[in-house]
């Protein structure tokens, strides 16, 4: 079984193999390199971690690992949604939606597209 729990050094190697599809360790660090510096020892250790979980897999190509997601965003995402709703909220996405409303600011197109989205999910 898959573990969705993930770090956010390993999401920011995850969201890279979303957006690319199939990329080496060096392609990685490169792109992760053009944000801010990381060790090619810490890249590796994300990718090991990540494949451990079932996360993601590798296919080798001449010696070299060619990694690609096995795990989509969507399943991801609602992992991570659910996992800090039952952690901050204890559970209950009311006390999330009150303390959104409550907290931030939400402009009129925004909490209009709020209300078709919720009128849609209803019918």
């Amino acid at each position: 079984m898959t573990e969705l729990e993930i770090g956010r050094g390993q999401m920011k190697v995850l969201r890279i193999l979303w957006e690319k599809k199939r990329a080496t360790a060096q392609e990685i660090i490169d792109i992760l390199n053009e944000r801010e510096p990381i060790k090619r020892s810490t890249v590796q250790t994300f990718l090991r971690t990540l494949e451990r979980k079932g996360i993601i897999g590798h296919d080798v190509e001449d010696r070299t690992f060619i990694y690609y997601p096995v795990e989509q965003r969507d399943a991801v995402a609602k992992h991570a949604f659910r996992s800090f709703v039952d952690h901050v909220f204890d559970g209950s996405v009311e006390e999330l939606v009150s303390h959104i409303i409550n907290t931030e600011h939400i402009s009129a197109g925004e909490l209009k597209k709020i209300i078709e989205l919720m009128e849609k999910k209803e019918s």
